[in-house]
């Protein structure tokens, strides 16, 4: 027997309706509803993405943490910030896991490598019109001489990687100046978790930073 959380779905058709670097999918389809009946024919489009892996590097050691900044062309056409801070992610190739991910992307968008990893959110963006699904994580990393630019020449990337102080990054979502949706999961998530994160990597007490 189905729970609240989901009901029964009968696909009638799928067929394609964009198939480029994204996908979008049109499907026609019913679904049992509250009542318990079936639903009319529907159709819907979704857009397929496939699913991504964000991290949040932190240093316990200075207590600090790395966003990065590079051109969000959904975020320009929206009529927001087009570079805000944002954390590292990409998406998740055949054979990965979304560890595999982060620490891939850590490299790739931020010269960053990382250790002990833990697993915070995992979230559907936009689940009424998209298949993604996004694991994130936080991951220790030295961060006493990150910083710069990077990304990968044959992508086009133009990323800025930044340290932040930890309290600084948490007041940035507090303040609404975090928009980008993993950014606001992942700096959330470790806000309430910041506390007990610093004193286990530590190994100890709370110690100042470097």
């Amino acid at each position: 027997m189905m729970s609240e959380n989901e009901t029964e779905v009968e696909i009638i058709e799928r067929r394609s309706g964009h198939d480029g670097f994204f996908r979008v999918g049109i499907l026609t389809l019913k679904h049992r509803t509250f009542d318990g009946i079936m639903s009319p024919v529907l159709t819907r489009e979704v857009f397929e993405r496939g699913n991504a892996a964000a991290v949040l590097p932190y240093d316990p050691r200075s207590d600090s943490v790395l966003l990065i900044r590079q051109l969000l062309i959904g975020a320009h056409l929206a009529g927001r910030p087009n570079r805000p801070l944002q954390v590292i992610a990409g998406m998740v190739e055949a054979g990965e896991t979304g560890q595999d991910v982060a620490a891939r992307e850590a490299v790739e968008e931020a010269g960053c490598e990382i250790g002990r990893i833990e697993r915070a959110h995992a979230f559907l963006p936009s689940p009424g019109g998209s298949s993604e699904f996004v694991e994130t994580f936080v991951a220790e990393a030295d961060l006493s001489s990150a910083g710069g630019r990077f990304g990968l020449a044959e992508e086009h990337e133009d990323i800025r990687a930044e340290v932040l102080p930890a309290a600084a990054a948490i007041a940035c979502l507090d303040e609404g100046e975090i928009e980008a949706g993993p950014a606001v999961v992942l700096l959330a998530y470790f806000a309430r978790n910041h506390d007990r994160i610093r004193r286990s990597w530590l190994g100890g007490p709370q110690a100042p930073g470097r």
